[in-house]
C-alpha cells in the first residue's frame, strides 16, 4: 500500500507539474470543435502546432476599446476584428449607428463569421463582439471556443466625459452627443450582464478608470497571459492568505478575487453558513474554534466545486494548523501561491479593539455603523477582548512555522501587513504573477 501510495503522489505531481491534464484537455476541446475524419492523425498534427492567440475584448464606449485592441494584435501579431468599424463600411448601416441604435443580430454575426473564417489558423483579437446574449451564442455554435475573454470596466461619469469628447471630435452637435450616449449606455448595460453570463467560466475584468492607458494595457496583457486549469503562475492562481486575526487578511482576498477573476472562498462564511444549517446560533465564529474534521470537510468539499476548479481560488485563513495543511497536501489542493501575511501582537490587539459585530447579520464594523439603529445594537465579541486576541494570536504563531514548511515547494512569501491596504496589495500581486524558476523552465508560451 505504500509503494502504491507513493508511486500515485509521483504520478499526480509528474502530471500537473509538466501540464499534461492542460494538454489533454486541450486536444480533446480540438477534437470536439473539428471532428476530424482521421482524429490520431489530427492529435498529431495539432501536437506539433502552437495554439494562435484568440481573445475577445468587451468593454463599454469611451475606454478606448479599440486603441488597445489595435495594440494587442499589432504585438502578438494576430488579425484585429474591429467590428464598429466594419459595421460603419457598410452604408445602408450608416444612419442606424450614427443614432447610438444596435445593428441587427443576423446582420452583425454574418459579418463576424466571415472575418473570423479568414483569421482561422493565424489568431485574432475580436474587438466589441459580442454585444447581446444572442452573438454570444452565436459565437460558440459556429465552433469558436474561447477561453480569453477581457471584460473593461468604467464608471458610467467616466464613459460620458470619454465619450462625449469622441463624438465632439466627429463634429456632433451636443444634442446628438447626449441622445447618442443616453441610447448607447442603455444597450451596453441592459445587455452586458447576459454576455458575461456566456463567458462566466474565462471571462477576466480590468478596471479602465484607475491608471493611465499603458497600465491598463499591461493588465489586459497580464490576464491574457491567464491560462485555465492549472497553479502555475500564469493561469488562474490558487492563492492560500495565511495570517493571525487583524491581519488585514479579508480585504487582501477580497481584492485579489476582484482582480484575477477567482473565487474568494472565506472560512468564516462557510463556518457561518455551517451554523445556519445545524440551527446553531448566527454569531460569528472564529475558524480557530471549530475542530480540523469540520474545517477540513467544508474546505475540501468548496475547492472541489466547479467555479473553484474552472477559475481558481483564493483562501482566506485556511489552514489554521498543521493537521489542515497536511489535509491540503493530500489531498492535492496544492496551492499555487503562498502569501504570509506578518502583523505585529500590539497592531492586531490594537486593531480588534475598534471591531464591533451586529448580532442580527453578523456583519463587522471596524468604524462607525451606517445607521442608528445598527449603531444602537452593535456588540464586542468576547474573542475580539485584548487577552483573547493575544491567545489567538500565540496559537497562530506556534502553528505558522510548520504550515509554511508544508508549503515549501511554492516558496512562501512573508507580507508586512502593517503597510497601507493599497501597498499591500501591490507586493501581492507582484508576488503572484512572478513564476517561481521552476515554473520558468514548464512555461510553453513564455516567448508568444
Amino acid at each position: 500500500m505504500a509503494e502504491q501510495k507513493e508511486f500515485i503522489d509521483k504520478t499526480n505531481e509528474y502530471l500537473e507539474s509538466n501540464e499534461v491534464y492542460d494538454l489533454f484537455d486541450n486536444l480533446l476541446k480540438q477534437l470536439v470543435i473539428h471532428q476530424p475524419a482521421k482524429p490520431i492523425q489530427f492529435l498529431m498534427e495539432q501536437l506539433k502546432k502552437k495554439s494562435p492567440l484568440i481573445v475577445c475584448v468587451l468593454g463599454p464606449p469611451g475606454v478606448n476599446r479599440s486603441r488597445f485592441c489595435a495594440r494587442l494584435a499589432a504585438e502578438y501579431k494576430v488579425k484585429h476584428i474591429q467590428v464598429g468599424k466594419l459595421l460603419r463600411e457598410k452604408r445602408e448601416l450608416k444612419d442606424e449607428i450614427d443614432t447610438g441604435a444596435l445593428v441587427r443580430d443576423d446582420v452583425v454575426i454574418e459579418i463576424v463569421k466571415k472575418e473570423v473564417a479568414k483569421a482561422k489558423g493565424t489568431g485574432w483579437v475580436l474587438d466589441g463582439f459580442p454585444r447581446t446574449k444572442v452573438q454570444a451564442q452565436a459565437l460558440q455554435i459556429c465552433g469558436v471556443c474561447m477561453d480569453r475573454v477581457l471584460l473593461l470596466n468604467g464608471s458610467e461619469k467616466m464613459i460620458r466625459q470619454k465619450y462625449a469628447v469622441k463624438m465632439s471630435a466627429s463634429g456632433y452637435d451636443i444634442e446628438a452627443q447626449e441622445d447618442a450616449i443616453n441610447r448607447r449606455l442603455q444597450h451596453y448595460f441592459r445587455y452586458i450582464t447576459t454576455v458575461a453570463e456566456c463567458f462566466r467560466n474565462v471571462i477576466r475584468q480590468i478596471d479602465a478608470t484607475s491608471g493611465d492607458d499603458d497600465m491598463i494595457y499591461e493588465s489586459l496583457k497580464k490576464m491574457i497571459s491567464l491560462r485555465p486549469y492549472s497553479n502555475a503562475p500564469l493561469r488562474p492562481p490558487r492563492v492560500m492568505v495565511i495570517g493571525p486575526c487583524g491581519s488585514g487578511r479579508s480585504t487582501q482576498c477580497q481584492m485579489i478575487a476582484k482582480h484575477y477573476g477567482c473565487v474568494h472562498v472565506d472560512i468564516a462564511s462557510l463556518v457561518k453558513d455551517l451554523q445556519e444549517k445545524k440551527k446553531s446560533a448566527v454569531a460569528e465564529v472564529p475558524p480557530e474554534f471549530v475542530s480540523d474534521e469540520e474545517l477540513c470537510e467544508l474546505v475540501g468539499k468548496r475547492l472541489n466545486e466547479i467555479d473553484c476548479v474552472r477559475k481558481g481560488w483564493v483562501l482566506d485563513g485556511f489552514p489554521k494548523t498543521p493537521a489542515q495543511a497536511e489535509f491540503m497536501r493530500k489531498a492535492h489542493m496544492w496551492p499555487s501561491r503562498v502569501c504570509n501575511l506578518t502583523v505585529d501582537e500590539d497592531v492586531v490587539v490594537q486593531r480588534l479593539s475598534s471591531r464591533r459585530i451586529d448580532p442580527v447579520t453578523g456583519i463587522a464594523y471596524y468604524g462607525p455603523p451606517p445607521t442608528v439603529s445598527i449603531r444602537q445594537r452593535v456588540i464586542q465579541a468576547e474573542y475580539d477582548q485584548a487577552d483573547a486576541v493575544r491567545d489567538r494570536y500565540q496559537k497562530h504563531q506556534e502553528n505558522i512555522g510548520e504550515i509554511l514548511r508544508t508549503f515549501a515547494g511554492v516558496q512562501p512569501a512573508p507580507i508586512k501587513g502593517e503597510q497601507t491596504i493599497f501597498k499591500v496589495q501591490e507586493i501581492v500581486q507582484e508576488f503572484i504573477d512572478r513564476p517561481l524558476p521552476s515554473e520558468v523552465t514548464q512555461d510553453p508560451e513564455e516567448d508568444i
